[in-house]
């Protein structure tokens, strides 16, 4: 096993930065929950025959940490969980979500230090049904420290160098790291109007599957405009990977986000096409509410990917006074470079709250979402719909109640993996 790069770029940058921590302008929330969540389901193993009925409790903690200064910038926020099941249908894993984003250095100091780090629960294969046995955890660790100066009144220099790891609980083999950096330069045309040319390189490893090793070299363009309701950054360029496995390709990069706000209604656009691997996964983000669906998946197979991705987003509180609203669809493709494999995912979720009182809120989410899995011996095409009714209710003191009924149906077009689940419970948590 090599090294860790991760920890020669903290202590670079620790002797090339000497700042000190200011003390005014602080700004810090800290917090914690315990909850207790009751729950029933008609169908535990999600089977279309022979269906389980079975109660399922789960216990959870969670924290978070938000911390601000003209020096620093701290985000965090994680959750353990384990569920408990009755009739012993599964075997109980505690599990850990959550991620922290840390800053050491403003954009006033030439340096800066940038560590980030996700923990999350995946689905091992595309097709996985939501079991524990089906589901892995991936965590992600980045570190980039990196410098930046002016070099004429509109003109600034920035250079930085990135280490990743990523890590599987259970199919190690797909861990990975990554180690680069990037160089650039960022015109700014006005206050709101900024042009930047940048270029990247990354050296990719698998720790387990050499042969898929890769390096990536890539030359971007990018416009950012920050206007009062609207913001956007639109970037283009080539990317160019060079393997032993697939040798020396070059494709068109871009990425786009758009957002747009009233005050009333917000709209958010995003499209990219890049290449990543299967290691690193596809996230394609989440939708807004209570339902998550082009959420990051990944592959039973080490492969590097050309993903493509867009999303779009609208949120309203206009309906009524005391309605919010939000409505999104999504569309992801994953072409496999090597081996002979595609998906295609699509889909859309929909929901309505409604403000009872000050401390009630009663509302509805509804999602669908379908897959093409082709080029492989188990080719595969399936929708999964989802129909959640939820009531909140606020108590003085931070104890909190929720009550919930989720219907699920999945159809396949082969008839693996069909079934049907309704599930309700009930959640009782304290905030501290």
């Amino acid at each position: 096993m090599k090294k860790s790069p991760i920890a020669f770029l903290i202590a670079a940058y620790s002797s090339a930065s000497a700042l000190a921590a200011p003390t005014e302008s602080v700004a810090q929330d800290f917090g914690a929950t315990l909850s207790l969540s009751a729950q029933h389901t008609d169908n535990a193993l999600k089977t279309e025959t022979d269906k389980l009925s079975e109660q399922q409790n789960q216990l959870a903690a969670s924290a978070f940490a938000i911390y601000n200064n003209e020096y620093l910038a701290l985000d965090a926020n994680y959750a353990v969980s384990e569920m408990r099941y009755e009739k012993d249908s599964q075997q109980p894993r505690t599990r850990t979500i959550g991620k922290t984003d840390l800053v050491l250095g403003k954009a006033h100091n030439p340096f800066d230090l940038k560590i980030s780090h996700s923990i999350q629960k995946l689905p091992k294969t595309s097709t996985a049904l939501e079991l524990e046995e089906e589901i892995d955890e991936k965590q992600i660790l980045t570190v980039q420290p990196g410098f930046r100066t002016r070099i004429t009144g509109a003109d600034n220099f920035f250079i930085n160098a990135n280490a990743t790891e990523v890590r599987y609980r259970f199919e190690e083999q797909k861990n990975s790291s990554r180690t680069g950096g990037s160089a650039g330069i960022t015109h700014g045309f006005s206050a709101v109007d900024s042009l930047t040319f940048y270029v990247t390189q990354s050296d990719v490893e698998f720790e387990f599957n050499p042969d898929v090793d890769y390096s990536q070299t890539m030359a971007v363009l990018a416009l950012d405009t920050r206007l009062r309701k609207l913001s956007y950054r639109i970037e283009a360029g080539q990317s160019r990977t060079d393997s032993s496995r697939l040798g020396k390709n070059n494709d068109p990069y871009y990425a786009l986000d758009i957002n747009y706000d009233t005050g009333l209604h917000r709209f958010a656009l995003s499209a990219n096409q890049q290449i990543t691997d299967s290691s690193r996964g596809f996230s394609a983000g989440t939708m807004p509410g209570e339902i998550t669906g082009g959420s990051d998946v990944t592959a039973d197979q080490l492969d590097q990917v050309l993903l493509r991705h867009a999303e779009l987003r609208w949120t309203s509180s206009a309906l009524c006074g005391r309605c919010n609203a939000y409505l999104s669809v999504f569309r992801d493709e994953h072409e496999f470079q090597s081996l002979e494999r595609d998906e295609e995912r699509s889909g859309g979720a929909l929901g309505l709250s409604y403000q009872l009182s000050r401390n009630a809120t009663l509302g509805v989410n509804a999602s669908r979402t379908e897959q093409v899995v082709g080029g492989t011996v188990n080719d595969n095409e399936f929708t999964l719909d989802q129909l959640t009714l939820y009531y909140n209710y606020a108590f003085s003191g931070g104890v909190r109640l929720r009550l919930f009924g989720t219907q699920y149906e999945r159809s396949a077009e082969d008839n693996f993996g069909n079934y049907e689940e309704l599930r309700a419970g009930i959640t009782l948590g304290y905030t501290f």
